[in-house]
């Protein structure tokens, strides 16, 4: 009996799988990045911790029937007083090749799921240019896409504008 279930689920998820949504990762590459910084004497030598901030922008393009590339940047700026210590700036980008997939879902797989593929290759190649820079950041938490998708058709709402097809720039 339990083979029986077990080959059935089996079957089941595989009939799914033919029918259902699909999304290929197809090229994950380096579009742009950039590392600006001030030199240490021009730095407040206080000691004092620099505020960190950081911003996440989206764009797509369609460069298929079918395919999409999603280039996802992630911008880290530190500030010391009111003086910039940095500013780190790293684009990546995906080639991502759909099937199945409706528009509603499109808007959520192109704000949560192709940046949750993307922001782990923003976030090393951050890592390595403050490293190089001679700085200490630690590392970036993951990012709740979702969470900000969610909020940003609430805002739009709010706000009585219908979302894009349901898309949010993060």
């Amino acid at each position: 009996m339990a083979e029986e279930n077990g080959a059935n689920a089996g079957a089941q998820a595989g009939a799914a799988a033919n029918t259902g949504m699909q999304m290929v990762m197809q090229h994950i590459y380096l579009k742009d990045a950039s590392f600006e910084a001030k030199s240490p004497q021009e730095l407040d030598q206080s000691g004092s911790q620099p505020d960190i901030n950081l911003n996440l922008a989206q764009r797509t393009n369609k460069v298929g029937e079918d395919r999409l590339e999603v280039i996802l940047t992630v911008t880290v700026t530190a500030k010391q007083a009111q003086s910039t210590a940095f500013v780190c700036e790293v684009q990546y980008g995906g080639i991502f090749q759909f099937a199945n997939v409706t528009d509603d879902q499109m808007a959520y797989v192109v704000n949560v799921l192709c940046p949750n593929v993307l922001f782990p290759y923003n976030r090393a190649q951050i890592a390595t240019l403050i490293s190089a820079g001679g700085f200490y950041l630690p590392p970036l938490q993951p990012i709740n896409f979702e969470a900000v998708f969610r909020q940003r058709l609430a805002e739009a709402q709010q706000q009585g504008q219908p979302a894009e097809n349901g898309k949010a720039d993060n």
